[in-house]
């Protein structure tokens, strides 16, 4: 039941922020057929700011236990396109403000710990095939218990999910184009590798909250694997092999005057099953991780950025 309630609730949430989508307009012209030139070079040296949301479920379980959390976030963070060159694009992001909370007892609840990555900036350069080239900044954001440096891993979500990439020919109605990052992270207990594959599509130019846009389609897929070895409180040690799919979709529009998403959403499902087994006696047991996130970015004023 309890599960049931969760999932009600999320669904609740997510409908709640897709109806918040609409008001476009299909533009006058003839924007589909000459095609348009999607770049960021509009908006260099400018400062932008965005509202994110994001609904997250999370079940976990294994043989005789499960449990399931869902949360829910806000956060600002100002956007700068640092420059456009025929090689790389760099751009940061500030982080300004974060409101978290969890779903407990169908009640939610705001967490009172405020995230370290407030006050933290990022800045990530991208080549002209959209992989992540370097990323620098983070400097206060420790690693966690196993040693996964949490400000590469942010970094490469960045620059693969969030981070939006326009090949540098002009765009037309129906016009595709695929991106693919690889990220390959080493820790103390072993090794994680994993794949994020976008397929873009452009579908329209429609007038968005007042800004002529390119209305494009995006799919995602994400491949995960890892292997490694960690040793309990008691000394035991177990190997352990895990293996994750997702796949996602998502939604953006693209001020090509201003050079800057006025909004994207995507929505992800991730399903890992990990094996781990005890060195001494070779008994196996396997974990299930499962994550369904939905997040949105929504082009906001300086002034919507709530005081700390």
């Amino acid at each position: 039941m309890r599960k049931a309630t969760l999932i009600l609730t999320a669904i609740i949430v997510l409908a709640s922020i897709f109806a918040g989508c609409g008001g476009e307009k299909k533009l006058a012209g003839n924007y589909a057929e000459t095609g348009v030139k999607l770049s960021y070079a509009p908006a260099v040296g400018k400062t932008f700011y965005y509202r994110s949301d994001s609904d997250d479920l999370t079940e976990f379980s294994e043989k005789g236990y499960s449990q399931s959390t869902l949360s829910k976030s806000t956060s600002y963070q100002a956007f700068v396109v640092d420059y456009v060159r025929s090689d790389t694009t760099s751009v940061t992001y500030s982080f300004l403000y974060e409101d978290v909370g969890v779903f407990q007892n169908e009640a939610f609840q705001k967490s009172e710990e405020q995230s370290d990555l407030i006050g933290q900036k990022l800045t990530i350069v991208i080549d002209p095939e959209g992989k992540l080239v370097s990323w620098s900044g983070l400097s206060d954001i420790e690693s966690d218990g196993s040693g996964i440096d949490r400000g590469e891993m942010i970094a490469s979500n960045y620059g693969s999910i969030f981070f939006d990439y326009f090949p540098p020919e002009p765009l037309k109605v129906g016009s595709k184009w695929t991106r693919d990052n690889a990220m390959n992270v080493t820790t103390k207990d072993g090794d994680l590798t994993q794949k994020t594959t976008k397929d873009y599509e452009v579908l329209d130019f429609v007038e968005y909250k007042g800004r002529p846009t390119a209305k494009c389609r995006v799919n995602i897929t994400i491949l995960n694997v890892g292997e490694g070895t960690v040793e309990d409180k008691d000394g035991k040690q177990y190997a352990y092999f895990n293996e994750g799919k997702g796949q996602g979709k998502g939604t953006v529009y693209f001020d090509f005057e201003s050079g800057i998403p006025v909004y994207s959403t995507f929505n992800w499902i991730v399903d890992f099953t990990i094996t781990s087994v005890d060195q001494e006696t070779q008994e196996k047991n396997e974990f299930r991780y499962y994550n369904e996130q939905k997040v949105s970015y929504n082009l906001a004023n300086e002034s919507d950025v709530p005081k700390k």
